[in-house]
């Protein structure tokens, strides 16, 4: 379910929430290096070191197929991980656009294994074409897909929120569920650091879900913060030989420390 907002608006599919996991996996040494970086992320979401992920495109134009990658490619500089375009329906992450609406949604890091082969892991909006709006979707959208969690949900934020006025929107917008997965703090299973307003992974938030502040806009591109945090998350610096992330290898293979 696609929740539309003033937002890149990540709503995570249905019977889905953020935080959720089965496997507690034990990331302290990636929680450590990341001290000082801006950003928060779910541990146990989090790719192996230098894996190489399958990214298919579905039912898009060459020209919306290109605007994609690039977008998404904004994120290659700053991890070990390998982005690996297919025309192959089968990618670990598999990428549908819909020219109806604004914003998106994506299953969060390794989540995306569990998805169903005939389903889309990751749905972008591109309504009106590719402006700024709809490249900030993607960037924001394939930070989920790195593990990234909404910023605004970090538990130390300084956002004064009207939660009344928001409930009002999401209760029009999928109810409680969808609230909690969008805007509930976020407190177990996390990597994070300090707080970044500026951050790809935050939403804009209008005047009236503020009782005190500015209006916030929407952030379209990468901010310093983001790329100091993936970068603590997936050190490019160290090189090593690409690690296969087909679902086998996935479950058998263990992150580099």
């Amino acid at each position: 379910m696609t929740v539309q907002l003033n937002a890149h608006s990540s709503a995570y599919p249905p019977n889905y929430l953020a935080n959720e996991s089965a496997d507690q996996t034990d990331k302290g040494e990636v929680a450590a290096s990341s001290k000082q970086k801006r950003g928060v992320a779910s541990a146990s979401a989090l790719w192996p070191q230098h894996s190489v992920i399958r990214i298919s495109l579905m039912g898009m134009s060459k020209a919306q197929e290109e605007f994609t990658k690039a977008n998404i490619n904004k994120w290659a500089p700053h991890v070990n991980l390998h982005f690996e375009f297919t025309d192959a329906a089968d990618g670990d992450i598999r990428i549908a656009a819909d020219n109806d609406i604004s914003g998106g949604h994506s299953y969060l890091g390794t989540r995306s294994l569990y998805v169903p082969p005939d389903k889309p892991t990751m749905v972008i909006g591109l309504k009106g074409g590719p402006n700024a709006y709809n490249a900030g979707t993607i960037q924001h959208e394939f930070g989920h897909v790195l593990g990234l969690q909404h910023e605004h949900q970090h538990e130390n934020n300084d956002l004064d929120i009207n939660w009344s006025e928001v409930k009002k929107t999401y209760m029009d917008k999928g109810g409680e569920k969808e609230l909690k997965a969008n805007f509930g703090p976020l407190v177990s299973d996390v990597v994070s650091s300090d707080y970044d307003r500026k951050s790809i992974m935050h939403y804009g938030f209008n005047s009236s879900w503020l009782n005190s502040g500015d209006a916030i806009g929407d952030n379209n591109e990468l901010s310093e913060g983001d790329i100091h945090f993936v970068r603590s998350l997936y050190p490019p610096e160290v090189k090593k030989k690409p690690v296969s992330a087909s679902w086998w290898d996935f479950r058998h293979v263990q992150p580099s420390p």
